[in-house]
């Protein structure tokens, strides 16, 4: 059972002030002090009870909703996110993962695996030629039982070699990053993704037990193991309502300011 901690002072702690502050704030809404949908205390309340600087506390605050953990709101407060399933496109995470983290079991109630020929956009993806032979894996991904990701998921033969990858998510429910680097020798060091508002074609409705033509997110990602070998091209298709997706934008880069002579610019 966990016990409820209240925030703590971190002003005599050894560490970076923003780092334990941080930790300090995630600690309390993981477990439950400030539960889903709450009001965190605001900025000058949190200065005085962690004995730290309102920029530390603005920092901390900072991570946190990066993190996906809480929500500010112009004019109203901060506020702990209600626990959807969240997708930090910065952050390499399998569906199965994003699931568990958001407090839901994870299951594949559809899975099926054939070998087909790569078409002109996989066998781009992952660097092989036309028609070359892929595993081809299709599942559904559901989040306490409801469908919500319906994926289909391309590697190269030769990768794969005799492995019977079925039998691996038939004893346990693992991410196939997961099942890559253990059973493969596949790490996945990076991905690339676009991300695309969709209407759905008719075999995702059917999986994810919506109407034809409804609106999906499609995600569409190339994973990259060491030295930019790609290994995974994957077509998702995510119900828009059961995930929050975060994407870190940073700003403009900084420009030099136009130096004085003949020839600048205002």
């Amino acid at each position: 059972m966990n016990v409820k901690t209240p925030l703590r002072s971190v002003r005599f702690r050894s560490q970076n002030l923003t780092q334990v502050a941080t930790q300090e704030l995630r600690e309390a809404i993981e477990q439950g002090v400030y539960a889903p949908g709450s009001q965190l205390p605001p900025e000058l309340e949190l200065v005085r009870i962690l004995g730290v600087s309102r920029t530390v506390v603005r920092e901390a605050l900072r991570f946190l909703e990066q993190d996906g953990l809480i929500a500010r709101r112009q004019g109203q407060g901060t506020f702990v996110r209600k626990n959807p399933i969240l997708q930090n496109l910065n952050s390499n995470f399998g569906t199965t993962e994003m699931i568990q983290a958001a407090g839901m079991s994870s299951s594949t109630p559809h899975l099926q695996i054939q070998t087909a020929d790569a078409t002109p956009v996989v066998a781009d993806a992952l660097g092989l030629a036309v028609s070359a032979p892929v595993v081809v894996i299709e599942r559904v991904r559901a989040a306490d039982n409801k469908p919500v990701v319906y994926s289909l998921d391309y590697i190269a033969r030769s990768l794969v070699g005799d492995v019977d990858l079925a039998a691996h998510w038939r004893t346990q429910d693992i991410s196939l990053y997961q099942l890559l680097q253990e059973t493969l020798g596949q790490t996945i060091e990076y991905g690339i993704t676009r991300l695309l508002p969709v209407k759905a074609p008719s075999r995702p409705a059917k999986m994810l037990n919506v109407p034809v033509n409804s609106p999906l997110l499609c995600l569409l990602q190339t994973d990259y193991a060491p030295h930019d070998v790609p290994v995974l091209y994957t077509c998702e298709y995510h119900l828009p309502d059961a995930f929050d997706f975060i994407i870190i934008r940073r700003g403009p880069r900084k420009t030099e300011p136009a130096s004085g002579g003949y020839g600048s610019r205002n």
